[in-house]
């Protein structure tokens, strides 16, 4: 997906001037409107719970740019700066300056001092910065590159992962072979340091061929809790997992908590120690990969795990504890929105936090429990650090990060019902255009989510705005295979791609029109990575779309299944029930690529070059299918971009072209 909306107001400039195209009084965005908005990540909170963090990621254009070899970005820039604010409220404060992005802020446990990631001399590197004053100071960690890092509950070191530096002997074996590498035999694995917060050697924790998919140092300092894999295959490394206790000096006496069952794997999406550091808490699933529905809480004294989430049918995102180490606070998707929960670690209470009409991301905590902070959006506001204060049960926003889109007219969103074509109930979001005329329904854009473990929510959609403002619907449906709907919703498409997505989405574009709320004969689909597959997928199965826009989509599953970075192994074992060797028949019924002999739509597609998780050759396949049946076709390749665009000037071109290739099919 482009990348998330939201920014700061200050201590930056304004934004830089607009194209001299850009009217900055029109109240529709433009595709320039939408490159500019600022992303906020890294929302955490000090220990005292008296300053929030975030990071701002913030484009920026620069009017007086003029063509050159030298500038692939077309005059755009992208700075990411931490910022801190206060609880209480006040100006944020930005800390740090130039180029190099800025990711993953941690305050240390006296809260008087935040540590961050950034790159040094083009690597990255722990920074520490005092905030009471002076420059950031980089650990010095010699070869060592960290991933991700925590502070020691006595301030006094810092844990990170990282792979072993690269021994010499191994160097020149690849010299000698000119480069040549064992396909998928090369991982390198990921260990745990310790380094003092001051510089020092870093010190290896973990043993043995494990690598670390994440880990959590006990609050009393003794133990280290890590979740573990065999291999840093992607697929594998998330996908079957142990989770293990083990010393905080050596690495010593290891306890394992959880491991899969004979044949059954075990996804562990997060753990976390209680402050009284008796216990561990862990979100998990033991059937599915995303489905996270369990939050397993396990006592060091050998007690068996008791589930705090067993009230609840959920899809589990972020927890934290609660001060007093007798309760949770977790996050769940909820149909289409989020909702916050007080758990007790027996199970046996859930009771809801009111948040408003907030969706939350990432969720932190303070020591006490008593504040909670995420990057939050509603409807009408892309994303902010938001500050949950759960005595009184209040939400707030902290900064307004662009407060632009107030000039913006934006659309409502509401919730719609229908029923599949088996009689499933179902519903979605319909974002609802002001701009309809003649008195005709509006012209209706279908936009299904990625994944297709995702959801359709109310929450603040950038796409579905801009259309909205051009005179389209955009309707957004949660299908059966996603999230927020329970279990047996998500395991509902195993072994139906394709055809129950089809049968879900198609009946509320009835519905819709039935309702007088879409035009029959104007009728528009497209979709990003998942949503991508189900717009090549309906690209074969129907003519009532005007034109179509295919995102970043899967064209062949076979083929997706053979480049992805992840898409193999466990994750067709889940979704196709097998793998295409011993199952073709189940990824021949999916296959879009097989239906494409029927299309007859108006296709533009949409594709990063450098994309792994749905790799560049779909859009290809996909192009010449089309081409050499003389379909309609458009196809815009996009250098250096992965599978959620990061440029700018890409992001604008994007949307430009995806609006002008729909608004060319409307009838007249």
């Amino acid at each position: 997906m482009i990348a998330s909306s939201a920014g700061t107001s200050a201590p930056w400039p304004a934004a830089a001037s607009a194209p001299a195209t850009v009217l900055r009084t029109q109240t529709r965005p433009l595709p320039y409107d939408v490159a500019h908005l600022r992303g906020v990540e890294g929302v955490t909170i000090s220990p005292d719970g008296t300053r929030v963090a975030y990071v701002v990621r913030a484009p920026h254009f620069d009017p007086a740019a003029k063509p050159s070899p030298d500038d692939a970005k077309a005059g755009w820039k992208i700075e990411s700066q931490l910022f801190v604010v206060e609880r209480a409220g006040g100006a944020p404060r930005q800390l740090t300056f130039g180029d190099e992005p800025v990711r993953a802020p941690r305050f240390s446990p006296d809260g008087q001092r935040l540590a961050f990631l950034r790159k040094k001399a083009g690597k990255p590197a722990i920074h520490v910065l005092d905030l009471r004053g002076g420059e950031a100071r980089a650990l010095d960690l010699g070869d060592y590159e960290p991933r991700v890092f925590s502070w020691a509950p006595d301030g006094k070191a810092l844990a990170f992962t990282a792979v072993r530096p690269v021994l010499e002997d191994v160097k020149a074996a690849r010299w000698r072979r000119g480069g040549a590498r064992a396909y998928e035999r090369e991982w390198e694995q990921t260990h745990l340091f310790v380094v003092p917060s001051d510089g020092g050697e870093p010190r290896h924790v973990n043993r043995g061929p494990d690598t670390v998919a994440s880990y959590r140092w006990s609050p009393d300092g003794k133990h280290f809790a890590l979740v573990v894999a065999q291999s840093s295959d992607p697929v594998e490394m998330f996908s079957d997992q142990r989770l293990v206790v083990v010393d905080a000096a050596d690495g010593g006496n290891p306890r394992e908590l959880a491991r899969g069952g004979e044949g059954a794997p075990i996804v562990i999406r997060d753990a976390a120690w209680s402050p009284d550091s008796r216990r561990v808490a862990y979100s998990t699933t033991a059937r599915g990969l995303s489905h996270i529905d369990e939050l397993r809480v396990r006592a060091l004294d050998g007690a068996p795990a008791t589930n705090a989430a067993a009230k609840l049918d959920p899809s589990l995102g972020d927890f934290v504890w609660a001060g007093d180490s007798r309760t949770l606070f977790a996050m769940a998707f909820a149909r289409t929105t989020t909702k916050l929960y007080r758990l007790s670690i027996d199970g046996r209470a859930a009771t809801e936090v009111p948040l408003g009409r907030r969706v939350l991301g990432s969720l932190d905590g303070d020591r006490a429990g008593r504040y909670l902070v995420a990057a939050a959006s509603t409807p009408t506001t892309p994303p902010e650090p938001t500050l949950i204060d759960v005595e009184r049960g209040t939400a707030a926003s902290l900064v307004a990060l662009n407060p632009q889109v107030r000039e913006w007219t934006i659309a409502r969103t509401e919730v719609v019902a229908w029923k599949s074509r088996d009689g499933a109930p179902l519903e979605g979001v319909l974002t609802v255009t002001s701009h309809a005329r003649d008195g005709r329904p509006a012209p209706l854009i279908v936009m299904p989510h990625g994944g297709p473990d995702g959801t359709s929510l109310e929450t603040w959609s950038t796409w579905a705005q801009f259309f909205a403002a051009r005179g389209y619907s955009v309707f957004e449906p949660n299908y059966r295979g996603g999230l927020g709907y329970g279990r047996a919703f998500y395991e509902a498409n195993r072994g139906r791609l394709g055809e129950i997505e089809q049968a879900d989405i198609e009946p509320g574009v009835d519905a819709l029109i039935a309702a007088g709320k879409a035009d029959p004969a104007r009728l528009f689909y497209g979709g990003w990575s998942w949503g991508g597959y189900l717009a090549a997928w309906t690209l074969g199965h129907t003519d009532r779309y005007r034109a179509i826009m295919v995102g970043a989509g899967i064209s062949d599953v076979v083929l997706q299944y053979v480049t992805s970075d992840i898409n193999h192994g466990a994750a067709a074992d889940w979704e196709y029930k097998g793998r295409p060797w011993g199952q073709p028949a189940a990824f021949e019924r999916a296959n879009p690529a097989r239906f494409l002999t029927r299309a007859r739509t108006p296709t533009l597609i949409l594709h990063g070059e450098s994309d792994e998780r749905v790799p560049f050759v779909n859009a290809q396949l996909i192009y010449r299918a089309l081409a050499d049946r003389g379909v309609k076709v458009q196809f815009w390749a996009y250098p250096r971009e992965p599978h959620g665009f990061q440029e700018p000037a890409h992001v604008a071109h994007m949307m430009e072209t995806w609006a002008a290739f729909f608004d060319e099919h409307l009838p007249r």
